[in-house]
């Protein structure tokens, strides 16, 4: 019998991915150029919509860590707007849950967890609920999960993490044996902060999954 295991519960570290999935991460430094190579510029309207964003953040961040509703509403709603991630030709689902097939053919991982696609190739995760002090870097095994989960495809699945406070950025390549890599991390808290580039990064890939 197949038995459900929460994705939270049971993926812990890149190390259980690799071992249960067979993944790898990439050893190519070209393997991920998306995310610093051919990023388009911003325009000024989109420059405003930065900078508004970056307010209303630290209006809100100042009394304290962002709860994941916040975050949404604050941060990755208009940032995603910004991208053009809202209007045609992307689309965008919510998935309330992603099975995830393991070797083990007596197991299935399945995971409820906030997570927006966007043209069933990038995937936006925003960590879970009065977790926004944990690092971005410690949700990455859960995304790839989830990324992990799409159908099978000889195109690269994109992600990207955030709490809030910080980005990352996936690139997946599904096949015989799955290979990733990831970005830095980009910081939105300090008053220099890098969403500008975070936006840059979000509209290449935009580009990258309408190939």
């Amino acid at each position: 019998m197949v038995t459900g295991v929460g994705i939270t519960d049971t993926i812990k570290s890149l190390s259980d991915l690799q071992v249960r999935c067979n993944l790898r991460q990439a050893d190519n430094e070209g393997f991920f150029s998306e995310w610093v190579e051919d990023l388009p510029e911003l325009d000024e309207r989109e420059q405003v919509g930065i900078d508004r964003i970056k307010q209303r953040y630290d209006y809100h961040r100042f009394e304290g860590l962002l709860l994941e509703g916040t975050i949404n509403l604050v941060v990755v709603s208009p940032l995603l707007e910004l991208a053009g991630f809202i209007d045609p030709p992307f689309r965008l689902r919510s998935p309330y849950g992603i099975a995830l097939e393991l070797d083990d053919p007596e197991e299935t991982i399945r995971g409820f967890i906030d997570v927006l696609v966007v043209q069933q190739r990038l995937w936006i995760l925003v960590v879970e609920s009065k977790r926004t002090s944990i690092p971005v870097p410690a949700a990455l095994p859960q995304l790839l999960a989830y990324m992990l989960a799409s159908p099978q495809s000889e195109r690269p699945v994109f992600g990207m993490a955030t709490n809030g406070d910080e980005f990352v950025f996936l690139k997946l390549r599904q096949g015989n044996v799955p290979q990733y890599d990831a970005s830095r991390t980009f910081s939105l808290f300090p008053r220099r902060h890098e969403l500008g580039e975070v936006l840059r990064i979000l509209k290449r890939l935009g580009q990258a999954v309408l190939e």
